[in-house]
């Protein structure tokens, strides 16, 4: 009779603990893309990166549609010099291929560098506005919405913090 009551008190204890610990965590779930791309300085932020990536991808088409005007007055000309010079002008051409195609990777690459920068500038200055937001809502966890299942859609907060986020970054 003692184990019975033991055990009845035991787990009695335990289901007020858990039930305890439950009631503490308050969950929340944004759409931190949907954030990023539609707030104000988001907009702005993401409005001059394709600003600037459009410009650069228009100086790269304009050079490489160079290079191909190139490469054809030197298949033009095939006929007319000798295969020395034909050579000599191929192996140039293809020295001229080679560095363009380092500079264009070289650009890429420093656009995607760019791009990274922003985008972690621009988390760095919304990221205090979020924790302000969970403190004064006194919430434990905010999940991204792309790595959730399924959630109440009252536990979304995006829309809040996107205004959130307009008024103090303006």
């Amino acid at each position: 009779m003692f184990k019975l009551k033991k055990l009845i008190f035991f787990t009695i204890l335990i289901l007020f603990l858990t039930n305890h610990t439950n009631a503490d965590t308050k969950t929340a779930i944004l759409d931190l893309d949907y954030i990023l791309s539609n707030t104000k300085i988001g907009k702005n932020t993401f409005k001059e990166l394709e600003r600037i990536e459009s410009e650069k991808i228009r100086a790269l088409k304009s050079e490489e549609k160079n290079l191909k005007n190139q490469e054809n007055k030197i298949l033009a000309s095939k006929n007319i010099i000798s295969n020395d010079d034909l050579n000599k002008k191929i192996k140039e051409f293809q020295v001229t291929i080679n560095n363009f195609n380092k500079i264009k990777n070289s650009e890429i690459e420093k656009l995607k560098k760019k791009r990274s920068e922003e985008i972690l500038k621009l988390l760095g200055l919304i990221n205090p506005i979020i924790q302000k937001y969970m403190e004064e809502n006194s919430i434990s966890i905010i999940l991204d919405k792309k790595n959730v299942f399924i959630a109440n859609k009252n536990n979304d907060i995006t829309k809040k913090l996107i205004m959130l986020i307009d008024e103090n970054l303006n």
